[in-house]
């Protein structure tokens, strides 16, 4: 569980600014936190239902190939490559934006080029720690993960000190200002849900669950409401402390707010408030940067055992017990999201492609249900928790076309191209090794590995 808290947690750092330049009032805001909390919800219910009918590893990789098959999982293996390039790209900016608050303002020349190198650099240190092996990430990961909850406790702290004070201007702005676009509010929606994005690791503990029809419910049900009213309360806080345009023009929304708190007692408290939540958020979002890189490595590897990928993104060091070359791969696809993108597009980029996968598993119960009723299922959802998933899916993926038709349509069109990489060079086993057989027996000696399968 500790593997998805590091996803869901420095969402909360970064989102509420994507959100609010969407939307732009606090009502609607709020209303977008609590639509997304229920969402997650119901997409971790579907999640948990699969997970424990197909308790393999590989997630909705599995459950997509169980339902629609060997060249639809590969399409999903293709988009979660993608994915998982930009998801550690937006975890790495948004350590470093936190990370250069503390010797620079936002506002300085050269910040935009000087996060990116940060990020680059933090995401070369991390592949760095995780080539070196598990047992280290692992023990980093637990190190910074109190700095997280700290920075939380202390700013929902702040928040109801500020608000008892009667300083109440922003909270009554209610629904001031907002955006009539109301198609650019699925992009909110997405920003939202990348904040609740732990819910789609369910499936690791779904099988698992004793009394799994009663527990299961229980313990999604109770841990989704408890995450949505705790990100209900911080963006009650934020909102108490910044007005909806400090909200929209900084990156760094932990550290302006501490500032503003702040503000009332002195220079010194200030410097206080700025460079504790400037460093508290930097260490916890590094280490929710090692979470991620961590799992994600993974997907390149599970693809070469599949005979999907090329068995060069397979290598795994005797030594450390890692996927080396997976890891590499990871870092530098990575890197190269972090210098063309910015934090929000890249959450919005991450969101449409998942949302569409994410759709295929959620009619996957359904389709399951009709086509294999003979399968053992320790969990069922009501049906109408599904639906709802998928009528949220196509939502969001529809919205996302309307707002943005040309980045949208370049998206589905990377996702396509998985068909004639499937039918040219996967559909025929063990074809994608054909280029590079020579590469892979070179980097097994350079790096005293073993290959996948």
């Amino acid at each position: 569980m500790s593997l998805s808290i590091s996803f869901i947690i420095p969402g909360i750092f970064v989102s509420p600014n994507g959100i609010i330049m969407k939307v732009g009032s606090m009502g609607v805001s709020l209303l977008i936190w609590l639509v997304g909390g229920l969402l997650a919800l119901c997409g971790a219910l579907c999640f948990g239902e699969l997970g424990a009918l197909c308790p393999k590893s590989g997630g909705e990789f599995q459950y997509i190939k169980m339902t629609y098959g060997r060249m639809a999982a590969f399409a999903n293996l293709w988009v979660l490559i993608i994915v998982s390039s930009m998801g550690p790209a937006v975890i790495a900016l948004t350590f470093s934006n936190y990370f250069l608050s503390l010797f620079m303002d936002e506002s300085h020349s050269h910040f935009e080029i000087a996060t990116k190198a940060v990020a680059s650099l933090a995401i070369l240190i991390v592949v760095a720690i995780c080539v070196y092996g598990t047992k280290a990430g692992v023990m980093v990961q637990n190190f910074f993960m109190f700095m997280k909850f700290l920075a939380i406790g202390l700013l929902v702290i702040l928040g109801a000190i500020y608000m008892g004070k009667g300083k109440t201007e922003n909270i009554k702005s209610g629904f001031e200002g907002t955006n009539k676009d109301y198609a650019g509010w699925s992009d909110a929606v997405l920003s939202s849900l990348w904040a609740y994005n732990g819910w789609t690791s369910i499936n690791v503990i779904a099988s698992e669950v004793k009394n799994p029809k009663k527990n299961l419910p229980l313990a999604l049900i109770t841990t989704g409401v408890l995450v949505t009213f705790s990100y209900m309360i911080i963006n009650l806080s934020y909102h108490a402390l910044l007005s909806p345009e400090q909200l929209k023009n900084s990156t760094s929304i932990a550290v302006l707010a501490g500032e503003t708190f702040f503000a009332d007692y002195g220079d010194e408290w200030v410097f206080f408030g700025r460079y504790f939540f400037a460093a508290s958020v930097a260490l916890s979002t590094f280490g929710a940067l090692l979470s991620m890189i961590l799992a994600f490595s993974r997907l390149p590897h599970v693809g070469t055992m599949e005979h999907m990928l090329p068995s060069v993104l397979g290598l795994v060091s005797r030594e450390s017990k890692t996927p080396v070359t997976s890891l590499m791969f990871l870092g530098f696809t990575s890197m190269c999201c972090v210098w063309p993108g910015n934090i929000t597009d890249l959450i919005i980029y991450v969101g449409f492609l998942s949302w569409i996968f994410w759709g295929m598993c959620f009619a996957a119960v359904i389709v399951l249900r009709i086509k294999r009723p003979e399968m053992e299922r320790p969990f069922q959802v009501p049906l109408v928790i599904p639906v709802i998933a998928i009528l949220t899916s196509l939502y969001l993926i529809l919205g996302s076309i309307y707002a943005a038709p040309l980045k949208s349509g370049i998206w589905v069109l990377a996702s396509l191209i998985a068909v004639p990489v499937y039918y040219g060079y996967v559909d025929k086993e063990r074809s994608c090794d054909r280029w590079s057989s020579a590469l892979t027996q070179r980097l097994l000696a350079y790096f005293d590995a073993g290959t996948a399968a």
